[in-house]
């Protein structure tokens, strides 16, 4: 099933993917235009992926409410059956592992020529899966920049974002970083890594005793799992059942695209094993020929590896067709990922408000984004405040909530965060800590 006309339409759009990341801005944009224009009705788009026969998921979102789900169809159900949900409240958008994404994506691919993988369906889909241990960013990584560099070709200019490097240096341009040997990721790439990385917060895989897999966090670290995939959740909460079997079905066209006679000639396994190599990616045309001349002359996977849309894409074809797991050719051909020392911390910053302007919070929290992003090292943004009684009776304004995002050098971001704080002569009666259990104060360095 192709992807929703509608849908298709509204992602050309530029203002699609700050919307669907739930950006305030671009929210309060949407709102504002669909007034002036009378638009009393909010937009809705459904579209389906269909990674097995009747098996398949149905992707729902709703721009001006900030709310997307995620649900299972299949033939024993009369209404698709939630799986996760995202918003800005009650959200549940933990869903699956990197490698079911990927099952789904292959298979869908296969079964629908139009939605080609890395492409829409993954770059909509990755807001439903995470990272835990036992997940490979080298498999990962490419194929996560290719599905948006896909999906966002209006953003790949200001899309790229140096993902390692000196400590505080600035991202440069993207034509010297490259001429230069740097190591680049997309800004969408990092963005989701940030929201969804799980390794190292106690979050564990396991097979219930009715056979089905399901997820659980053992300790509160700070960075929680929502998912309703537990394992004592009920089939009401969570449809292991249906998701088990599309994960069967989408297993199975992927093995019957690879088990074509043209396959099992010794030319083409020849080929197929040359371009598992570190260097198969210079070496398709040549499995494309051996493909041809074994009677494999069309399909999505000849497609994929004689006129891929990115590297990734002619890797997982590559794989399929050589029957090898998951990822080997991608990690292969993409080495290590440019994100396999990247560190994210989410930080608590309290601003006391005595002393202050009642704007303080949110132009300090600008001002120190500002900072944080110029340098690399995150952003930071107000999250709210708190309100004491006064002798009177009344409320008055006590202190302003910040989140801080850190990415890869927490020392040189904490010295940003001391540097602000001591401009504006908030730095004694600042509290930074870590929002994770246990909540540890962070010190704020001396003024140097």
């Amino acid at each position: 099933m192709p992807l929703d006309h509608d849908l298709a339409a509204r992602m050309a759009q530029p203002d699609f993917w700050p919307l669907y990341s739930f950006d305030a801005t671009a929210v309060r944009a949407h709102d504002e235009a669909r007034g002036e224009a009378g638009e009393e009705d909010e937009e809705e788009f459904r579209t389906r992926f269909l990674p097995a026969r009747e098996l398949g998921l149905e992707l729902r979102f709703e721009p001006g409410f900030s709310y997307v789900d995620l649900a299972v169809v299949s033939p024993e159900a009369a209404e698709p059956e939630i799986v996760g949900w995202d918003d800005t409240a009650h959200f549940h958008p933990h869903v699956m592992p990197w490698s079911e994404l990927d099952l789904l994506c292959r298979a869908t691919a296969l079964h629908d020529p139009t939605l080609r993988h890395p492409g829409a369906m993954s770059a909509l889909l990755l807001r439903f899966a995470f990272l835990t241990e036992q997940d490979d960013l080298d498999t990962i990584t490419p194929f996560t920049d290719a599905a948006f560099a896909e999906t966002c070709p209006h953003r790949i200019s200001d899309a790229v974002v140096l993902s390692t490097g000196p400590a505080g240096t600035a991202p440069a341009d993207p034509a010297h970083d490259i001429a230069h040997g740097a190591v680049r990721v997309r800004e969408e790439t990092r963005a989701w890594f940030d929201q969804r990385d799980l390794r190292g917060t106690g979050v564990t895989w396991s097979t219930r005793p009715d056979g089905h897999r399901a997820v659980h966090q053992e300790k509160d670290s700070g960075t929680h799992l929502y998912s309703s995939r537990a394992p004592e959740a009920t089939e009401e909460e969570f449809p292991f059942t249906a998701w088990s079997r599309l994960l069967r079905g989408a297993t199975r066209t992927l093995e019957d695209a690879g088990a074509h006679p043209a396959l099992r000639r010794p030319e083409t396994r020849r080929a197929l094993d040359r371009c598992a190599e570190p260097d198969g990616h210079t070496q398709l045309s040549r499995l494309a020929t051996a493909l041809r001349a074994a009677g494999l002359t069309e399909g999505p996977l000849l497609r994929a590896v004689t006129r891929p849309s990115s590297r990734a894409e002619a890797a997982w074809a590559v794989e399929t067709l050589a029957g090898l797991p998951q990822g080997r050719v991608a990690a292969a051909w993409f080495g290590r990922s440019p994100l396999a020392d990247a560190r994210t911390w989410y930080l608590d910053l309290t601003l006391a408000a005595a002393g202050h302007g009642s704007r303080f919070g949110s132009t300090f929290a600008a001002e120190l984004s500002a900072a944080l992003e110029e340098t690399g090292l995150g952003w930071a943004e107000t999250t709210g405040s708190t309100s004491v009684r006064d002798a009177k009776g009344g409320y008055v304004h006590a202190s302003d909530l910040l989140t801080v995002l850190v990415r890869d050098d927490l020392p040189a971001a904490v010295r940003v965060i001391a540097r602000r704080l001591q401009a504006h002569g908030a730095a004694r009666t600042a509290d930074l800590r870590h929002s994770g259990a246990p909540r540890e104060r962070i010190p704020l360095p001396e003024p140097s």
